[in-house]
């Protein structure tokens, strides 16, 4: 995984001089996911992440393509397996005024989870009950869209929330949103 974030940074930054190195918080499936036994909800439990991007006009329009590509950490999680996530964004912008953009398109995420093979026993209503941990990894792919607005304070800063709408062909959507800093090199 890291050699593939290896060779895309360079080559995305070499293919414009508008590149942009991204940092902030991913909260996947925020709204909908469970984060303690008290029933709490995931809303504001930011991952962090780090992503390279790169600026492409579209000529005659006044739209840019913003492919993206990023990882992110979300370490080992307490039932102790560890989760990655990898995503490359096809976004187009249109520029709504010179200093906000609006950002959409599609995106894949690949999603890493591995563990030891271990049980762990886990609350279960009244009782308690064994649940297996992963013993290899696996990983899964989807496909999202993406609905974002990105605000630029100057020429090289610019800060941006961005929304993944994942299964968005079936009835079981689950939405996935991020807030990063971007900075233009």
């Amino acid at each position: 995984m890291l050699r593939i974030f290896s060779i895309l940074c360079c080559l995305m930054i070499s293919l414009n001089s508008h590149s942009m190195v991204t940092v902030g918080g991913y909260v996947p499936f925020g709204l909908s996911t469970q984060k303690d036994e008290a029933g709490g909800k995931n809303t504001f439990s930011f991952k962090p992440m780090i992503a390279i991007n790169t600026v492409m006009p579209i000529p005659a329009i006044n739209h840019v393509f913003l492919p993206e590509f990023g990882i992110v950490a979300h370490g080992t999680q307490t039932d102790e397996y560890k989760k990655t996530t990898m995503f490359f964004l096809l976004d187009v912008g249109y520029l709504l005024t010179e200093k906000l953009l609006l950002r959409y398109g599609l995106g894949t995420f690949l999603t890493k989870i591995s563990g030891d093979g271990a049980i762990v026993t886990l609350p279960n209503g009244t009782t308690t009950r064994g649940f297996y941990r992963p013993n290899e990894g696996e990983t899964s792919w989807n496909t999202t869209l993406d609905l974002g607005i990105e605000f630029a304070f100057d020429a090289n800063n610019a800060i941006r929330f961005e929304t993944y709408l994942f299964s968005w062909l079936k009835s079981a959507r689950k939405l996935s949103y991020s807030l990063s800093y971007t900075y233009y090199l």
